[in-house]
């Protein structure tokens, strides 16, 4: 019996001291996603805004860009996906904007990213505080520039090595985009759809892809040029169709 009381007794002191004890578990810090979208630019200039077809204005001489959702300050990754060229600005979370438009870019951005007017495709992607040194090394203005010209000679030396090797010239694709419209179950919804878009819109370039045996695609494309992705765009708008996806299928 004496034994038995023993072990309630210890049982007892254990459960009390338990009880006492603060369990820390540590936490992990949770990364926010990468934000990553593929679309057109607005070069921006003062009729821009003097026509409010954005609420903001920005000035040349600042790395600011405007962006519908993005948060202010947040750093992103601007790049020309036919000459890899980019460069990184900070937001300012602006409202009023067509949507066909991804970002707002100032003209000075467009000249160093080479955009083509007629089709300036970019690729946006936020930078996150620990990725920070990317925006260092994506982005070298032209002050910038001037201060490496005069690095040691050391310096120089080095990256004359790295460039010694010849230059591998690569054959530029010319753009083609097609805009991706609704996916349908059956072939018949996917074709009234394709007629409505003929008849209501006068769009004449749509088509139907079967993507597999209960899932057909209707699109629009391909489209050599912005003009003609902007005015099917802007016609299906009309329609209901809003938030439409724009892929560069030769990229």
């Amino acid at each position: 019996m004496k034994f038995s009381l023993v072990y309630i007794y210890i049982f007892v002191f254990l459960f009390s001291c338990t009880q006492d004890m603060k369990i820390i578990k540590k936490t992990s810090k949770i990364k926010e996603p990468t934000y990553s979208s593929k679309g057109f630019a607005l070069i921006y200039d003062n009729s821009v805004f003097e026509s409010k077809i954005v609420d903001k204005k920005l000035d040349n001489g600042q790395n600011y860009v405007l962006h519908h959702f993005l948060k202010n300050d947040t750093l992103v990754s601007i790049s020309n996906p036919f000459n890899s060229r980019s460069l990184t600005a900070k937001i300012r979370k602006t409202i009023n904007y067509p949507s066909i438009y991804n970002i707002v870019i100032t003209k000075k951005m467009a000249d160093k990213l080479k955009l083509d007017i007629n089709n300036p495709y970019v690729e946006v992607l936020s930078i996150r505080d620990n990725d920070k040194f990317i925006a260092k090394e994506a982005s070298i203005f032209d002050e910038e520039k001037k201060v490496a010209d005069k690095a040691p000679v050391a310096s120089i030396n080095i990256n004359n090595m790295s460039t010694s090797t010849p230059e591998i010239k690569v054959k530029k694709k010319k753009p083609s985009y097609v805009i991706d419209i609704a996916e349908f179950y059956f072939l018949e919804s996917a074709e009234t759809a394709k007629n409505r878009f003929e008849k209501e819109a006068n769009l004449k370039n749509i088509k139907i892809k079967k993507i597999s045996k209960n899932k057909f695609k209707v699109y629009s494309g391909p489209h050599a040029y912005f003009s003609s992705v902007k005015d099917t765009y802007f016609s299906l708008n009309k329609l209901g169709f809003e938030n439409l996806n724009i892929i560069n299928t030769n990229k």
